[in-house]
């Protein structure tokens, strides 16, 4: 009797694409780290500390 039973085989799923995640905002120090940058490039190119 059991020969006549169907044994349920769940179908494989195929796994999902990555999803780009969407960028959040940025860090609170974020702009405060690009001032910094931007001042010490102008500093050492207007010649730095340069003893006299």
């Amino acid at each position: 009797m059991s020969d006549n039973v169907i044994k349920f085989r769940r179908p494989e799923k195929k796994p999902e694409p990555a999803a780009k995640k969407p960028r959040g905002p940025l860090p609170g120090w974020v702009p405060f780290a690009g001032l910094l940058v931007v001042a010490l490039v102008l500093f050492f190119v207007q010649g730095g500390s340069q003893p006299t």
